[in-house]
């Protein structure tokens, strides 16, 4: 068998063909493109082909297993710690790929099912429009600074009345300047909070979001961004292993007579670990009812400070949400 390496990218990528004892038989650029993968790599004998994770990977392998290729995702940051060199060109990054295809020294990254990565899209859509309206939220108060007015605390309700009051009052002349962006930052409020409901309407058809929706803290945002972000939880051997995918456990560094440990790793899937931490500070603030898990993290609170006590709260949410899934019951508020 053969091994080819694919260098991704939007225009062309780079790819390396070696055979079994490393010598280079091909290596070429091709179109990133349905066409230019089976013009080029259609038609020739099965290959072991493995491409880094990115967003056209899925698209990639799906191509390539049509051809008739085996096809590998493997995580980035483990290929680079394989691969030390400090000369990075496509050409090379394909050769390495196709190295790590030929050895075997790569990670393969889970490949998500085709619902899981519609519920992402519906998620990282709305966290896009979330982060839109943030952003002209900031815009528009830095102008209404330059000109010595500080809104301070403003409801999201209110902030497009208080806004409105404010430049007719102090600045009637650039109304024109302020509008056209308190229209787009509630097109972008109007449209997130549609998409809110699609997710909460998916959520309340999804047996399994209804169960780890049992657990205080934890809604349909959190529910739907933990099913679809693990997608399949039989590939965790331990519960624990959840925390330190999603990047919730500290980082470690040990040498000798040194041990230290610092803050979170924060490695893989961002959006998950923030929903994790609003669902903890949900929990600790806003959940009246009494249970284990909320005294444990007042009892953190206490002792470490919020901050700290919300990441902890955090990493434990998302051990309990992958036990329950895999066990099937709900949270038991009644446990000690």
């Amino acid at each position: 068998m053969n091994y080819c390496g694919i260098d991704l990218a939007s225009k062309a990528s780079a790819i390396c063909v070696m055979d079994e004892m490393g010598a280079i038989l091909r290596e070429d650029e091709i179109p990133t493109d349905a066409d230019g993968f089976r013009t080029r790599l259609g038609g020739v004998e099965a290959m072991k082909c493995v491409v880094e994770a990115s967003p056209l990977a899925e698209w990639a392998v799906q191509t390539l297993e049509g051809l008739g290729h085996e096809a590998v995702i493997i995580d980035a940051r483990r290929a680079k710690a394989v691969v030390c060199t400090k000369k990075k060109t496509d050409r090379v990054n394909a050769r390495d790929l196709a190295n790590m295809a030929r050895t075997g020294w790569y990670t393969a990254v889970h490949r998500k099912t085709e619902t899981a990565r519609e519920l992402r899209t519906w998620l990282t859509a709305r966290a896009g429009l979330v982060e839109t309206s943030n952003a002209l939220n900031a815009r528009i108060r830095g102008l209404l600074r330059a000109h010595g007015i500080k809104l301070g605390n403003v409801a999201e309700r209110e902030f497009e009345m208080k806004v409105q009051a404010q430049v007719k009052e102090h600045l009637p002349n650039l109304a024109a300047a302020f509008m056209p962006l308190l229209e787009l930052w509630r097109q972008a409020i109007d449209a997130a909070e549609a998409l809110r409901k699609e997710i909460a309407a998916h959520t309340k058809q999804d047996a399994v979001c209804q169960r780890l929706m049992s657990v205080p803290g934890v809604g349909p945002l959190t529910a739907a961004a933990y099913v679809a972000t693990i997608d399949d939880p039989q590939r965790f051997k331990r519960s624990d292993q959840v925390s330190a995918y999603l990047g919730l456990v500290p980082s470690v560094y040990q040498s000798g007579d040194i041990d230290y440990r610092g803050r979170v790793t924060k490695e893989g899937d961002g959006l998950l670990r923030w929903l994790l931490v609003e669902a903890a500070h949900n929990l600790l603030s806003h959940t009246r009812r009494d249970c284990a898990l909320k005294r444990w993290g007042e009892r953190l609170q206490e002792h470490k400070g919020t901050g700290k006590a919300r990441v902890a709260v955090a990493r434990k949410l998302a051990v309990i949400l992958h036990r329950l899934w895999i066990t099937g019951g709900t949270f038991d508020w009644q446990r000690a």
